[in-house]
């Protein structure tokens, strides 16, 4: 036994002493050539499941000697008014909300000039705000309503 167990010793000195010797070489040449460059990797930058209007923006170039990545973050602005718009209304604030998501999309424009209810400007609500939306773009209810739209007059009811 005491013999296996100095011949385990012996070869496990000879292995140590080759790998050591190995490791402490003198010369050591890389030779790169024809290898490719180090690929540019583009930045990560998500924004899935959290609540932001930001959309990053990133990207990469590899040339054959240089390379470069890149990235930004852009603000969706229609996504912020719309934001802004949920915090008035969760706040009690529903005519400024209205006037806010109003601005936010022209569509929203519309949905609420077909339903009867025009959006909320200059502090004018109802028959007011659409003479008021009218003099500022007529436009919008000719492409509405046609181009032979013009605004009914209306009557002062309190009469």
């Amino acid at each position: 036994m005491k013999k296996i167990l100095i011949a385990l010793i012996v070869i496990n000195f000879i292995i140590w002493f080759g790998v050591i010797r190995d490791a402490l070489a003198d010369t050591t040449t890389i030779n790169y050539k024809g290898q490719p460059v180090p690929s540019a990797m583009a930045p990560s930058m998500s924004a899935f499941s959290q609540d932001v209007c930001g959309i990053g923006i990133s990207g990469a170039v590899n040339g054959g000697v240089f390379s470069i990545a890149g990235g930004t973050m852009v603000t969706d602005t229609n996504c912020v008014k719309l934001k802004w718009a949920k915090f008035l209304h969760d706040s009690g604030l529903k005519v400024a909300a209205v006037s806010l998501a109003c601005s936010a999309d022209k569509a929203v424009w519309q949905a609420l000039m077909q339903s009867g209810s025009p959006c909320p400007i200059g502090g004018a609500i109802g028959d007011a705000a659409k003479k008021a939306w009218y003099q500022l773009h007529p436009e919008w209810f000719h492409e509405l309503y046609g181009p032979t739209f013009t605004l009914p007059l209306v009557t002062d009811r309190s009469e």
